[in-house]
């Protein structure tokens, strides 16, 4: 599903963002990507969803080189792939229910199968309520929920999420993540970016460690890696 193959990424000026990273993450798995603030976690899922190329090394996504992949053909690979970004990146002239419904449009689904869609995930994420309301009148954590209802909206092989939690409290956090594993369970494979140690703890999934843009582990042993998360 991913392989990345000493892959480097550096911004000028500043620090190599990830330095030899050589990692794979297979079909249907759910991992855990951890590290401190600025261990390169978000940079990592940049790269995976073709938002920026590496420095050097060597990315396969679904098994395609994307250094080879060209600029047109990226929108219809990143149609496998959904994605919760740490800002949200909600759009906030269309309504909840209607930035839920966006990658059911871009598949071209039926508008009663769409409406179906969006109130069943609407409902997961306890906002059916707040369907025709605006982005920018909600709060932080609000927001995530409807940036992970888009994330699942269209079933993706892939998904990705970047401190999906961050900015909820531990009820609406134990909600996403049961929504996470079902995804999982229904064959998608999940990368989690987070350095929410009870995570680690409480979901007994593999688990791999940046720090300072370098892996430093990658294992199933969760006790043992989540005592060394700072």
């Amino acid at each position: 599903m991913i392989e990345l193959f000493h892959v480097t990424k550096e911004y000028p000026g500043d620090a190599p963002a990830l330095q030899d990273v050589t990692v794979a993450v297979g079909k249907g798995e759910f991992v855990f990507l951890t590290g401190a603030s600025g261990a390169g976690k978000s940079t990592l899922l940049k790269l995976i969803f073709c938002d920026e190329p590496a420095t050097s090394g060597q990315l396969l996504l679904f098994g395609r080189n994307v250094a080879k992949v060209s600029p047109r053909a990226i929108p219809y690979l990143r149609r496998k792939i959904g994605v919760v970004f740490q800002d949200f990146k909600l759009l906030p002239l269309r309504t909840v229910a209607q930035n839920v419904a966006l990658p059911l449009e871009v598949q071209g689904l039926p508008d009663r199968e769409i409406r179906r869609k969006v109130r069943l995930l609407l409902r997961s994420v306890g906002l059916e309520h707040r369907a025709g309301k605006l982005p920018p009148s909600l709060s932080g954590g609000e927001q995530q929920r409807v940036a992970v209802a888009r994330a699942l909206a269209a079933d993706p092989a892939l998904l990705l999420a970047d401190e999906p939690t961050g900015n909820l409290d531990p009820e609406r956090t134990l909600e996403v993540m049961e929504l996470l594993s079902a995804a999982n369970a229904r064959g998608t494979t999940v990368v989690v970016a987070t350095h929410d140690r009870s995570l680690l703890e409480r979901y007994k999934r593999r688990v791999v460690m940046l720090e300072r843009g370098r892996l430093v582990s990658d294992g199933d042993s969760v006790r043992r890696m989540a005592g060394e998360v700072r």
